[in-house]
């Protein structure tokens, strides 16, 4: 079956419309297979364990986490400079601080109706801790501190290579006719940046063509699936979680599809934003679980992209030998340990949540 969709493209409206049913298939079979591996794959343990880690430290506002932004675009975990004492670290000497804001309190008498104090049952005045100003307070990095944190955030590692011929272009044309220019240039400490007011997306020059192909396409995934809501709260890391769950999810498929195989950098990608997503405590959804709710904005997205730059051999649809598991058409699925690299597409949500000035996205 895997010709198919090649043999019948081109032939009517009917048998495109029967090409177009095949694709959608395959693309919700890939989509709940990825949702399988992320169940299992080989940094999950990983992942749980930072998880306990992280919800130790204090959870900034959106506010604060610019201001972490701009100081250190590399952070990972801050807290204040005791706080790090009684952890067991202490901060290195020299180390420039991150300044956030701070709560000023104060304590306020309670009175009923009448102006008459309220008292407890020992017949002392009650009070309220009332937030009354704010006040800038020194935080630290993890990457600040000695000796360092031994449970460290897993990385997506940069794809390498060559990219699928003619994929890039194809979606640049795709991302043209959404009304965005593709652009190659600096893109800070991400890989991809879009942004919806001078509707550019731009991809850093630097990276092998496999990663620009997949950061352009997790991009594009970005300008389908994200409403004017999103856009206007995706600075703040409890919204932009599942954004960003989706877009990866959109890049893994087309580029599977295409004959990429991109899962050194999806898995520990979508795991990282799938926890930030489900939020920091016992009750939290798991990332397998995460991955499942976006299927209806993935399978969109992917089906609509792959309609437009048409895989000269249609990669997602399955073949005899998915029945004893082998697939000429569909790369093997495996899971592979990390590997150390300079630089990650916004694996961190608290240094990648940028704004700019304009309603800009990075990866």
């Amino acid at each position: 079956m895997a010709g198919d969709v090649e043999q019948i493209r081109g032939h009517g409206p009917h048998d495109q419309e029967t090409a177009d049913s095949i694709r959608r298939e395959a693309v919700e079979r890939m989509h709940r297979e990825l949702a399988a591996k992320l169940a299992t794959f080989d940094d999950r343990d990983v992942w749980q364990q930072w998880l306990r880690f992280a919800g130790s430290f204090h959870q900034y506002s959106f506010s604060n986490t610019c201001l972490i932004l701009m100081a250190k675009p590399d952070a990972t975990l801050v807290a204040g400079y005791r706080a790090w004492q009684t952890k067991g670290h202490q901060v290195r000497r020299g180390e420039q601080a991150i300044k956030v804001f701070a709560p000023v309190t104060r304590n306020v008498p309670l009175e009923d109706a009448n102006g008459n104090p309220i008292l407890d049952a020992n017949g002392r005045q009650t009070t309220l801790r009332q937030v009354v100003g704010v006040k800038l307070t020194s935080v630290f990095d993890a990457s600040q501190v000695e000796p360092p944190p031994q449970i460290q955030r897993p990385q997506p590692t940069l794809l390498t290579g060559d990219a699928p011929a003619g994929l890039w272009d194809s979606l640049t044309v795709f991302i043209a006719s959404e009304g965005f220019t593709v652009t190659r240039g600096d893109c800070g400490s991400a890989n991809g940046i879009t942004d919806f007011t001078a509707r550019e997306v731009r991809i850093r020059a630097d990276v092998d063509a496999a990663q620009s192909v997949k950061s352009l396409c997790h991009e594009a995934a970005h300008l389908l699936t994200m409403d004017a809501v999103e856009i206007a709260t995706y600075g703040a890391r409890q919204c932009r979680g599942v954004a960003e769950v989706v877009a990866e999810s959109v890049a893994y498929l087309v580029t599977q599809a295409h004959g990429l195989d991109s899962r050194q950098y999806t898995f520990n990608y979508v795991a990282g934003w799938a926890l930030e997503a489900a939020g920091r405590d016992a009750q939290a959804r798991s990332i397998d679980q995460v991955v499942r709710e976006t299927g209806d904005r993935v399978i969109s997205a992917t089906h609509r992209i792959l309609s437009h730059t048409q895989p000269a051999i249609d990669q997602t649809t399955p073949t005899p030998a998915d029945a004893v598991g082998a697939s000429p058409g569909l790369a093997t699925w495996e899971t592979v340990a990390p590997r150390n690299r300079p630089h990650t597409e916004a694996v961190n949500p608290v240094s990648r949540s940028r704004y700019r000035g304009t309603p800009g996205l990075v990866r």
